[in-house]
């Protein structure tokens, strides 16, 4: 009996556990073959073959990786890549994501009200990511920043890697690093200046840290034709990107683009048992997400119809 080809690229973000963290890597090395970025570029160039093999990716670069993700690599040798923001490392920032949490939501709420030109009743239903997502991030920092002016709020301390931390890490060799743009738009909301600013400028400065050419880039949010579309994967080519991922939770198959990789999603502290579902269900999962009516992807395509028609006259007037 022909055995079945699975290879799957898994992604995290923030890991605060770091025995979880050790539990999940002991857990996909029990079942994968785990391989680095290049060996998955040799598959997707046709020079190799790959059968039960497993690709970890890593994206932003909170601080965690450093504290937690890294040693646990390190301690189990296994190969990672690592998609960050060279100018949230250079200038110590953090992402707009990072910044809200732990605001007051119905006041947040009242702010992108007025910035936005909707009334509170018609965003108060969708969650606060998925309203921020409908617009650009200049937009977005804007109506932080009138948030923190009207309630007092400083910003938040630095939460992600330095950029001796990035040398340090890219000096191991077992960790790839890409570009995960500038400021982390989605890129679909921005003009086609921005998007290729924040995509061009985020190679080219963070192969400058490096010291060596960036190959690698991880779309911010990563839902193919909602975050990122066609334009940018040709701004990625004109970049000479090798390969560019999603978050489109499939399997991975040799008929995939080479800008558009799928990863599979892991949660920080999420149940192994759910994983070992995800897993099960590859290139299925993604299509049980989007039937849920209170998903991001739903929440999302509506919140585009009421928004964005509005939200760059009301801010350009504001600001």
């Amino acid at each position: 009996m022909k055995s079945t080809i699975m290879n799957k690229i898994i992604n995290f973000h923030l890991v605060n556990d770091i025995d979880w963290f050790d539990r999940m890597i002991c857990f996909l090395k029990s079942r994968y073959e785990i391989i680095n970025i290049d060996a998955l570029f040799q598959y997707y160039s046709g020079d190799i073959n790959l059968n039960n093999t497993c690709h970890i990716t890593v994206d932003d670069g909170d601080k965690t990786f450093y504290d937690i993700i890294f040693p646990v690599l390190r301690k189990h040798n296994v190969p990672a890549s690592l998609f960050v923001s060279p100018k949230i490392c250079e200038e110590k920032l953090n992402y707009w994501f990072q910044e809200i949490e732990g605001y007051d939501e119905n006041k947040f709420r009242n702010v992108i009200a007025d910035l936005s030109g909707v009334t509170f009743n018609s965003v108060a239903r969708y969650s606060i990511p998925s309203v921020l997502k409908t617009m650009q991030v200049s937009q977005l920092h804007e109506i932080i920043s009138r948030y923190q002016k009207l309630t007092n709020t400083p910003p938040k301390v630095f939460q992600n890697m330095t950029v001796s931390d990035l040398k340090e890490v890219d000096r191991s060799g077992l960790v790839s690093i890409g570009a995960h743009t500038l400021n982390h738009p989605i890129l679909a909301n921005e003009s086609a200046e921005n998007s290729k600013h924040e995509i061009a400028v985020s190679i080219n400065d963070l192969s400058a840290i490096l010291g060596h050419e960036v190959n690698y880039f991880a779309y911010p949010n990563g839902i193919p034709m909602l975050d990122f579309t066609e334009r940018e994967e040709e701004y990625l080519k004109d970049c000479k990107v090798r390969l560019a991922f999603t978050t489109e939770a499939k399997n991975i198959t040799l008929n995939d683009s080479h800008m558009r990789i799928p990863r599979i999603g892991v949660s920080n502290n999420e149940n192994p048992l759910f994983l070992k579902i995800k897993l099960l269900f590859g290139s299925s999962w993604d299509k049980l997400k989007r039937l849920k009516t209170t998903g991001e992807f739903s929440e999302r395509k509506r919140l585009r119809q009421l928004i964005t028609t509005k939200t760059d006259k009301t801010i350009n007037q504001l600001v």
